[in-house]
C-alpha cells in the first residue's frame, strides 16, 4: 500500500480502461500490478490492474460474462487510493479502527443493537470465513437479546456472493430467511446467549476452510520485488 500511495503521488485516482489518458506514475503502478501473483489470471486488462491492486475479489466461474464486462469496462473504471492509508492502519491493527487508528468503533457494541446476519464464501479469497465467525461471536456476546445468524457458502468467495451467476440460489435465500426471522423480534434469550456465546471454543469449525497454498515460492517473491525496485529505481532516476 506504501509503495502504490508512493507512486501515485498527489493524484490518487487511477484510471482502469485502457483507453484511458494516464501519467507515467499511473502507467508504472498499473504495470506493477498486472505482475503481482494472484489466484486466477485474466485476459482482460483492467480486471488485471484490480485484481493486482485488491487482490481476486471473485472466482470469475461464478460470474457471468455480462457481468465480468460490466464490472470492468462500466463499474470500475476509475479506483480512488485515498482510502488506502486508513486500510493499512486497519490491517495492521486487526480489527476496525477509524482514519486516526483508533478503536472507535468496537467500543460502544450498545449502538448495535440489531438483529446480524453473516455471510461468508468457503473458498476464501480477500477475507476469510473466520472475519465472520469473530463478528458473530462478539454479536451474540454483546446483543444476545437479538438473533445473530451466520452462513458459509460453499464454493463462493468474495463479492461473488452478490453478484455470482447463482447467487440468487445460494445466497439470498439467506438473506431472506434472516429478514423474515428478525421481523418476528427479540429472541428473548439474553442471559442464556451471553452464556453460550461465552463457552464457544476459540476455533471456527469453518477455519482453515477453502485456503490456498501460494504458488509461488519465496525466490520468486524475491525476484519480483528486485524487479519493483529496479522499476522505481529507473523511473525517478
Amino acid at each position: 500500500m506504501q509503495i502504490s500511495m508512493f507512486i501515485l503521488g498527489n493524484n490518487k485516482i487511477l484510471p482502469l480502461l485502457e483507453t484511458s489518458s494516464v501519467s507515467s506514475r499511473h502507467s508504472l503502478l498499473k504495470l506493477i500490478a498486472c505482475f503481482i501473483p494472484r489466484y486466477e489470471k485474466c485476459t482482460c486488462n483492467e480486471c488485471e490492474v484490480f485484481s493486482g491492486i485488491f487482490g481476486n475479489t471473485f472466482w470469475h466461474k461464478n460470474i457471468s460474462p455480462t457481468m465480468h464486462q460490466w464490472l470492468n469496462k462500466q463499474s470500475s473504471t476509475r479506483l480512488p487510493m485515498a482510502a488506502f492509508p486508513h486500510l493499512r492502519k486497519i490491517c495492521n491493527s486487526g480489527f476496525i479502527v477509524d482514519s486516526s487508528g483508533r478503536n472507535s468503533y468496537l467500543i460502544h457494541p450498545e449502538r448495535m443493537a440489531l438483529p446480524t446476519l453473516y455471510i461468508s464464501g468457503g473458498r476464501s479469497l480477500l477475507v476469510t470465513p473466520h472475519t465472520s465467525f469473530l463478528a458473530h461471536k462478539y454479536m451474540k456476546l454483546h446483543q444476545p437479546g437479538f438473533r445473530h445468524e451466520r452462513v458459509v457458502v460453499e464454493g463462493f468467495g468474495h463479492s461473488d456472493l452478490l453478484i455470482g451467476e447463482e447467487s440468487y440460489k445460494k445466497v439470498f435465500p439467506h438473506i431472506l430467511s434472516h429478514i423474515r426471522s428478525a421481523e418476528q423480534g427479540r429472541i428473548g434469550k439474553g442471559k442464556k446467549c451471553r452464556k453460550k456465546a461465552l463457552d464457544w471454543e476459540a476455533d471456527d469449525q469453518y477455519e482453515g476452510l477453502g485456503e490456498f497454498g501460494t504458488w509461488f515460492s519465496p525466490f520468486v517473491i524475491v525476484l519480483l520485488l528486485f524487479m519493483l525496485l529496479s522499476l522505481l529505481v529507473s523511473f525517478f532516476i
